[in-house]
Parts: structure tokens; sequence; C-alpha cells
């Protein structure tokens, strides 16, 4: 029960290093806000072991608040950058006014 807990949490943080190393590096938005979406779910992963190690009730119920809320997060952002592709014609960091400074 230990070493899958273990195992779980290492690859929440292997996730969210991965994401960090990913936001960090890249200089399209869409590529950013893919490394920000691997760190979001390496802390949900994380988030949910340990939810799950408890009660399973929770770690269900809060699985199902996760899916929603990552669903709905997808959905603003492809709005966002709808809206940014439109106003500049590029998705680059360094082109967007107040972005790549």
């Amino acid at each position: 029960m230990i070493e899958a807990l273990y195992a779980y949490l290492a690859a929440s943080a292997a996730l969210f290093g991965i994401g960090a190393l990913g936001a960090v590096v890249s200089r399209s938005v869409v590529k950013v806000m893919i490394s920000l979406e691997i760190m979001f779910n390496g802390v949900l992963l994380a988030l949910l072991t340990l939810a799950s190690m408890g009660n399973p009730l929770v770690g269900y119920t809060l699985s199902l608040f996760a899916i929603a809320l990552s669903s709905v997060e997808v959905g603003l952002l492809v709005s966002v950058f709808i809206l940014l592709y439109r106003r500049t014609r590029s998705l680059d960091v360094y082109e967007i006014p107040g972005l790549g400074e």
C-alpha cells in the first residue's frame, strides 16, 4: 500500500517537473498552456492519491470535481487562444505585447 503511494507521488512529481520545464523553455502560448496543464495534472494526481488513501468516497468525489474543472479549463483556454490569434495573428510569446518582456 505504501509502495503504491510512493509510486503515485513520484509520478506526480515527475509530471510537475516536466510541466515546469516545458513552461519555462517553450515560446508558443499553446505549448506553455499544455505545460501548465501537465503541471495541474501532476498536482491533481498527488491530491487524488492522498485523498483516496483515507476515504475512497472522498477520492471519487474529488476526481469527478477535477474532471469537471479540467474540462472547463480546456474550454476557456481554447477561447483565449482564438482571441489571442485574432488580435495578434500569432501565438508566439515574444510577439504578443506584454508577454515576452
